[in-house]
């Protein structure tokens, strides 16, 4: 059987390090529920800035779309305002 990595780059395939770990305490309906968040990043430092780059342009490019979703929406009440 081959090795079962779970956790690997999307660019270069190696195997990713655990970076930062820290715990959170949320107030939910059934009480407090502790969550662990872990950033994970690429042991190859000139790797993980280019994945870094891509992440940020991915993040503007959904950013830019949500905000022209939003527009469109606020134009369409104002549309239907306008009818009535």
């Amino acid at each position: 059987m081959g090795i079962n990595k779970t956790n690997v780059c999307t660019r270069c395939g190696k195997e990713r390090i655990d970076a930062k770990t820290w715990t959170e305490t949320l107030q939910t309906f059934y009480g407090e529920t502790q969550i662990t968040y872990t950033d994970t990043v690429c042991p190859n430092a000139e790797c993980q800035k280019i994945v870094e780059k891509h992440l940020e342009i991915q993040k503007q490019k959904s950013m830019a779309i949500l905000a022209a979703k939003e527009e469109r929406a606020r134009n369409a009440q104002n549309n239907r305002k306008k009818k009535v």
